[in-house]
């Protein structure tokens, strides 16, 4: 489908801040789904966009419940020291990262993608914003290199090309 690595780190959660007294801290999966994480022995956890720059975590406990999901960490068995994780990002290798369904993109995919509004390139997604009911592309200008956001909904985003990493603009008013 694409010519990335499979083996490629992918941001899937970020740590909250801890939870009770044994150290659990909450996890926000970005993709809503915990079942890709809540059986892990192990995690990378790094500041955002610098896997390189984390650490491996040993699992020592999971909580599941309606708020969503905890874990705690060896080492991290208290909320001061816990507290040292919150805003890390959780970072798993693509293929043991949440399955797409159709239509679904990881946010990595769709960043760095040019934007061609009526076959011509009106730019480059910079970067995927949380948007309240659907999310925003934050896209830079081809040109001008000024930033325009485009929701990313079906009325204006027509065929998105992994492989070509690129997507079609439907509405090119947008950037006016």
């Amino acid at each position: 489908m694409n010519d990335r690595p499979e083996n490629e780190l992918l941001a899937v959660a970020k740590l909250g801040a801890p939870r009770g007294l044994k150290g659990l801290v909450k996890v926000h999966s970005y993709s809503g789904d915990f079942s890709h994480i809540e059986s892990l022995k192990q995690v990378l956890v790094a500041p955002e966009g610098e896997p390189g720059k984390g650490k491996t975590l040993q699992v020592s406990f999971v909580e599941r419940g309606g708020h969503g999901l905890d874990m705690a960490f060896s080492g991290y068995e208290s909320p001061e020291k816990a507290r040292g994780l919150t805003g890390l990002l959780l970072y798993l290798p693509r293929e043991l990262a949440s399955p797409l369904r159709e239509n679904e993109y990881y946010i990595h995919d769709l960043v760095g993608m040019r934007v061609l509004s009526q076959g011509l390139e009106a730019g480059i997604v910079e970067a995927v914003l949380e948007g309240g009911a659907d999310p925003l592309l934050e896209l830079r200008r081809t040109g001008t290199g000024a930033m325009s956001l485009v929701p990313f909904r079906k009325e204006f985003v027509g065929e998105v090309d992994l492989k070509a990493k690129s997507l079609e603009l439907l509405a090119g008013w947008l950037l006016e």
